[in-house]
């Protein structure tokens, strides 16, 4: 039987299209808010990557008729925080704060997102200080390799560079920008406020209406984004010539979140490479000593997802590691986990969950996530018996079929010349700059 229990969920929708989730939750006197807008970095324009990531943080800088010093004065007198960020499919602003001084907070919280005024110092400001953080973090080959996997797997597609943007981008990017974006895509009838907390939903509800009520609905509404398209295999190269290890990525199009997948797909790469005993550790690390970590993952989004391996080693051993990776890989779809192995990486899942769901702000976070990513808050009640109710049969089908076994792509960072003399067996090679993801 489940450990997970639904809090009490209010619903309702205001005049102006605005969805509202109100979740009671006994406990601390905190309340936690998010107002989602399905408006984020898939939504940048080329040329203008990482305009969504500077609306969303510029946007608590000035908004209504506060400054973003009055805004930080205020927020932090009444012992709360407030913050905002984009992801793919959504940007995101966030409060928590005592219950007893909510309805101010909400009325902060929807100045921000409804009516930011991008002050034009404060905008610039935060635009160099990206591009700054940007050109220390090309010194990173972990970063520089995480970023590059979303240009190689996803070419082409909305999803395909970083939400933070690109230098080269952010150096054209101007306050109008900004403004045309908000006002393009910010309105009621593609949000979502959710509310999480000791609190009454009818008075919530009430609350948002006073708060919200007259934000005016946004010309535009986005299209669902399409998935992205499977590629036969290539090789990327990131060019870092003083670096001793290489970072080493493996990947490919795989499930978005709602995919019936998920669930078996998820327990699957437990066994393969999601955990500390997996098959990956015991045949990189522990067998071969080619490496101190070696990881895979499913990162899902609305409309597609991702499956990689992620891993290091030195330059000299980068292709047998990804030979091994990819033998592994090809192990596991063709003969599967054991039921051992199942039931174990199962009951890993599902003893961590309920840790995920502790305070108001998990909860929060948990029915804004549904929303932004098109599942039923109602699959957290049955979460952990969906994870122990799959077969190992069920596991090797869904993992296999999304493994970038023969497709996808090899990624290293690391000095080219001799990289390329031992990845070009894994396919064709493209060589990449550092400057270009960065």
């Amino acid at each position: 039987m489940s450990g997970v229990v639904l809090p009490e969920m209010r619903e309702a929708r205001l005049g102006n299209g605005l969805r509202v989730v109100v979740a009671r939750r006994p406990g601390v006197p905190l309340a936690a808010a998010r107002l989602a807008v399905r408006a984020g970095s898939a939504l940048d324009p080329q040329g203008a990557f990482g305009l969504a990531h500077l609306v969303a943080i510029s946007a608590r800088r000035g908004a209504g008729r506060r400054s973003g010093r009055a805004i930080d004065d205020l927020v932090e007198s009444l012992g709360a925080n407030l913050a905002g960020g984009a992801e793919e499919d959504a940007s995101v602003h966030g409060l928590s704060a005592p219950v007893e001084v909510l309805p101010r907070l909400l009325e902060v919280l929807a100045a921000v997102v409804a009516r930011p005024t991008f002050p034009v110092a404060e905008f610039e400001r935060l635009r160099r200080s990206e591009r700054a953080e940007l050109a220390h973090d090309a010194d990173e080959a972990s970063t520089v390799a995480d970023r590059a996997l979303l240009e190689a797997v996803y070419a082409g597609h909305p999803y395909g560079h970083p939400v933070e943007g690109r230098g080269q981008d952010l150096g054209k990017i101007r306050r109008r920008d900004a403004e045309a974006f908000h006002g393009r895509w910010f309105g009621p009838g593609a949000a979502l406020l959710v509310v999480s907390g000791p609190v009454d939903p009818g008075a919530t509800v009430e609350e948002a209406e006073r708060r919200l009520g007259a934000w005016k609905p946004a010309p535009a509404k986005p299209a669902e984004i399409p998935s992205a398209t499977r590629r036969p295999r290539s090789v990327v190269i990131v060019d870092k010539p003083d670096a001793s290890q290489v970072q080493i990525r493996i990947a490919g199009v795989a499930i978005p979140r709602r995919s019936p997948d998920y669930f078996p797909a998820l327990v699957g790469n437990t066994v393969l490479g999601g955990g500390f005993t997996s098959r990956l550790v015991e045949a990189i690390r522990v067998n071969r000593g080619l490496t101190y970590g070696v990881r895979s993952r499913f990162a899902v989004g609305r409309c597609t997802g991702i499956f990689s391996i992620s891993s290091f080693t030195k330059n000299e051993t980068a292709g047998e590691l990804i030979e091994v990776a990819l033998e592994e890989m090809a192990r596991f779809a063709t003969s599967g986990p054991t039921g051992e192995e199942i039931s174990r990486g199962a009951s890993y899942l599902a003893g961590l969950f309920p840790l995920s769901l502790e305070t108001h702000d998990q909860w929060a976070d948990r029915i804004a996530d549904a929303w932004i990513y098109g599942y039923e808050v109602d699959e957290v009640r049955g979460y952990q018996e969906r994870i122990r109710a799959v077969t190992p049969e069920q596991a090797q089908a869904a993992t296999a079929r999304h493994l970038p076994i023969e497709d996808g792509v090899v990624l290293a960072v690391g000095p080219a010349g001799p990289l390329e003399q031992q990845l070009s067996r894994f396919g064709p090679v493209e060589v990449w700059p550092v400057r270009r993801v960065m």
